[in-house]
């Protein structure tokens, strides 16, 4: 059984009665005139959105999809940039250079249920899974040790006399109960006003103005109103850490979608020792985990073998993909017939006013300036939408667009030498949760993650990394003893460059410098990018396309444009930023229209 087939048959819930929910069902809506499976498709932009519907419209039939991508490769906000070496092989005199160490630049890690979709996909382009590290918390200063996020979180609360790591197994110590209770009080907030998790994530049913309301609300707000002060450092982790906002700020719908049932399942089962507990004390606890699913908080009960046990915690795991991200888009794409890299779009015409002539994409192909037209049916937009000049945009379009907020997120590779002064720890994945606890903190480094720990932890810098054929240890592996991807909030509205506000990439870059050498590294250097040797390995990504909270209610009306225009949007804007909700997007509006 696959690791996403275990977490579908976890979560499956025996068909009951009905609910009129946010999260219903989606029920097929017939089209008029039906989609025929030689229509032309036109899928502007190549990042996880393009790439899987594509995919998705392929299996079922169609076989005129045609990808525009601008830039000179596909992958969108999912960026690997791999260390190589020479291949072990003494009977070649030049050995090819072989990847071995990912740094992943944008999308990291996959979930069992959520990402279900995306580990069929790399199930069926033979890529494998590594579990992904936990959290480790630092407190910033040289030669502190680094906590485990549950330790760190007792820290948060006093009195309290038992690490809340352990209080799933300490379910009768007050404090503990107290929490628990406030996860469970979340989660029967969260159904009420989202309706029970369904099939799709995107809850398609407009919610009411009431419900609009409080959706609106900035998440901590919304905590404090609901008496959830306890959890609230959870959400230091699992929301901010993320990108997805700062809880004092960022509308609570976006903070809802994201923390699931299925996500605090991760967080809480790999912390129980099932096999040193006793049967009873088991089920008090289970008992006591109200929010999740009941098949699985029966299965944890009466799972007693140690196998069963631990395929049941893994399940649970977060994973990294073992051959990079990127790699799962690569592999997809040379599955797909027609995908277009650097092209320029000049113009499309989707001649609104006569729905009866072909939809017009006019656009010149990398160094080539002679401009070429293509006709299409019907259009799917998998870029950003609040950067579309060469469209048609049309009024209802327009009210949507001017209305999307960006987060800007910037990654910078960079290697820390070695060095007998570094007091910087060396974990696979720390953060710094004061940096997440405001606005004020913006540029500052919050998160760092050691690439080759996360991903090849039986690996190690330095000599003997690579040992030759004849098991010597005569390799060497010299990209630094310590490469990390740094993380920065760099703006909460992505400011335009020249402004007051933008920070440029140079100023960014001493700023995480700085940081750094203050949590103890002695030296920095950055990695350069391979796609511009001249530049550094620092991504700014426009991330998490949102609406405001008074623009909220736009997200239900992009779902019901949709089609209207010969058009349909696809990407995070639709939905939430994470692979798993495009994808799941995607199936929704396939299933919707009846493509």
């Amino acid at each position: 059984m696959t690791l996403a087939q275990l977490g579908e048959k976890l979560l499956h819930r025996p068909a009951g009665p009905a609910h009129t929910t946010v999260h219903q069902v989606v029920k097929p809506r017939p089209t008029d005139p039906p989609f025929p499976k030689d229509a032309k498709i036109a899928i502007i932009g190549a990042g996880p959105a393009g790439l899987t519907m594509a995919y998705e419209l392929q299996k079922r039939g169609y076989q005129k999809v045609t990808l525009y991508e601008k830039d000179v490769r596909i992958g969108g906000m999912t960026y690997t940039k791999w260390d190589t070496a020479p291949a072990v092989d003494h009977n070649i005199l030049n050995p090819p250079e072989i990847k071995v160490v990912p740094h992943e630049m944008g999308a990291c890690y996959l979930t069992a249920i959520r990402h279900r979709y995306i580990l069929d996909i790399m199930e069926e382009v033979y890529l494998d899974a590594v579990p992904m590290p936990s959290m480790e918390v630092y407190s910033g200063s040289p030669g502190d040790a680094t906590q485990h996020f549950e330790d760190w979180m007792q820290t948060q609360y006093s009195p309290l006399t038992v690490q809340l790591g352990k209080w799933l197994d300490l379910s009768d110590n007050d404090k503990a109960t107290e929490f628990l209770g406030q996860l469970n009080k979340y989660f029967e907030q969260r159904t009420a006003l989202l309706g029970e998790e369904g099939t799709f994530l995107f809850p398609s049913r407009r919610p009411s103005p009431d419900a609009l309301q409080e959706l609106g609300m900035p998440f901590k707000m919304w905590l404090e109103k609901h008496g959830l002060n306890l959890i609230l450092p959870l959400f230091y982790e699992t929301q901010t850490s993320q990108g997805y906002g700062y809880i004092e700020e960022v509308p609570t719908y976006y903070a809802l979608v994201w923390n699931s049932k299925e996500l605090f399942s991760y967080i809480c089962l790999p912390k129980l020792d099932f096999l040193k507990l006793a049967r009873s004390a088991l089920e008090k606890i289970m008992d006591k985990l109200e929010f999740l699913p009941h098949r699985v908080r029966h299965q944890v009960k009466v799972e007693t073998a140690e196998a069963s046990v631990q395929r049941l915690q893994q399940s649970f795991r977060a994973v990294m993909v073992q051959g990079g991200f990127m790699s799962i888009w690569e592999r997809l794409a040379k599955r797909l017939p027609n995908v277009n890299k650097s092209i320029n779009i000049i113009k499309v015409d989707r001649h609104v006013e006569d729905p009866s002539l072909p939809i017009s994409i006019t656009y010149t192909e990398g160094s080539n300036k002679e401009a070429v037209t293509a006709h299409h049916d019907f259009l799917m937009l998998a870029c950003k939408l609040d950067d579309v000049p060469w469209l048609d945009t049309q009024l209802d379009e327009a009210d949507i667009f001017k209305s999307i907020h960006n987060y800007e997120l910037t990654t910078t590779c960079v290697s820390i030498p070695a060095s007998a002064a570094n007091d910087i720890p060396t974990t696979p994945h720390m953060f710094l949760p004061e940096k997440l606890t405001s606005v004020k903190f913006l540029n500052r480094c919050y998160v760092t993650r050691t690439s080759l720990k996360c991903v090849a932890p039986g690996l190690s810098y330095g000599p003997g990394s690579f040992p030759c054929a004849n098991g010597k240890d005569d390799r060497r592996w010299d990209q630094g003893d310590d490469t990390r991807v740094c993380f920065q909030y760099s703006a909460i509205d992505a400011a335009p460059v020249g402004s007051k506000q933008y920070k440029t990439n140079d100023e960014l870059y001493s700023q995480l410098e700085e940081d750094l050498k203050a949590y103890g590294a002695q030296s920095v250097q950055a990695h350069m990018d391979p796609y511009d040797p001249s530049q550094r390995l620092q991504k700014r990504w426009k991330y998490m396309p949102h609406f405001l909270s008074k623009d909220l209610g736009k997200l239900w009306d992009l779902w019901e444009l949709q089609n209207t225009h010969r058009t349909f949007y696809l990407g995070s804007i639709t939905c939430f930023e994470s692979t798993a909700d495009v994808h799941s997007y995607n199936m929704q509006l396939a299933d919707y229209y009846q493509l």
